[in-house]
């Protein structure tokens, strides 16, 4: 009788264990839906230790998942949560970081999308024109022979990967995140 108790026992803990793995995985699927991971084409890097100011202030914004920024490409691959902190906004983070060569200096960046579709200067220049009327763009360069399209972000906005892609696929051309 009392083995009979154990048993059950331990199949409870088992099956309350059981459920709140799945949860934590059900969760951390939920969060990696959440996470958009995008590359931002950086201007004002002149020194191999920007790259470390830069991932140091985006670090601790919230809604920034992990952020490496590399000298050599002068690329910053960044993973974030579009609901906290939309693409644009993180384009804002990059240009609001201080230089660390002082005030007259300033960080940029250019958020890089693949277009598979973009084949021709034609496509690059519709992908240039549906991208500059989406609110939010200042302005918008199409690279077809990489098949990649860049996106300059105006000040302040909200504008998110989502509503680029959205633009394009409005306009026929397929693109997404790099």
């Amino acid at each position: 009788m009392r083995s009979s108790f154990l048993i059950a026992g331990a199949m409870l803990i088992v099956a309350s264990l059981s459920a709140g793995f799945a949860r934590a995985d059900d969760a951390a699927k939920a969060d990696a839906k959440k996470t958009t991971s995008a590359t931002y084409v950086m201007t004002g890097l002149h020194c191999p230790p920007c790259t470390q100011v830069v991932e140091k202030s985006l670090s601790a914004a919230p809604g920034v998942k992990s952020i490496k920024v590399d000298w050599n490409t002068k690329n910053a691959k960044v993973e974030f949560d579009e609901s906290k902190v939309p693409a644009q906004k993180v384009s804002e983070l990059i240009a609001a970081t201080p230089h660390m060569m002082g005030a007259s200096m300033h960080y940029g960046s250019w958020l890089a999308l693949k277009a598979p579709d973009l084949k021709d200067d034609a496509a690059g220049k519709k992908a240039k024109e549906v991208l500059s009327k989406v609110a939010g763009v200042k302005t918008a360069e199409a690279f077809p022979a990489q098949h990649v399209v860049e996106v300059q972000f105006a000040s302040e906005g909200k504008t998110t990967t989502g509503d680029l892609i959205d633009a394009l696929a409005g306009a026929g051309i397929k693109a997404e995140t790099y």
